[in-house]
């Protein structure tokens, strides 16, 4: 069920273990609205018709037959093709780090890049970071003349 008071996330990671476990933690910690998305192609289809808070997408570095599926989702969603907005907070799971990957996260304005493995705890700070961000803005943009 919909809770307006929740912060709605899209959750995008292939491994069914690790997706299942953020998920099921955070909704029994009340902590965000999740919904899950296995495959990349499901996260942009969902994604062009449900309007999420934030994102937690999952990124394959260095990237298998020079696609990275991960990145081509976020600039997706950077570029407007999503029904998430463009500045949106968006954090990366990923298993490494190198500075072309650190560099083209930084372009897209990766709220935080998260280095599997990474305890659950570190998630939920990033939601919580993710969810004070959203505020600010909102609060800023209230603020503005009609």
């Amino acid at each position: 069920m919909y809770n307006a008071d929740k912060f709605r996330i899209l959750l995008v990671e292939p491994a069914n273990l690790l997706r299942r476990t953020v998920s099921l933690t955070m909704r029994s910690l009340g902590t965000a609205e999740v919904t899950e998305a296995a495959t990349y192609a499901t996260a942009f289809q969902t994604c062009q018709v449900r309007r999420f808070d934030g994102a937690i997408i999952a990124v394959d570095w260095p990237s298998v037959g020079g696609t990275c599926k991960g990145l081509a989702l976020i600039h997706q969603i950077r570029t407007g093709q999503c029904a998430i907005g463009r500045s949106a907070p968006i954090s990366v799971l990923v298993e490494v780090c190198d500075n072309e990957l650190l560099g083209m996260l930084r372009a897209d304005k990766i709220t935080r890049i998260l280095i599997k493995p990474f305890r659950v705890r570190d998630v939920i700070d990033t939601i919580d970071t993710m969810r004070l961000q959203t505020q600010a803005v909102s609060v800023s943009l209230s603020g503005l003349p009609a």
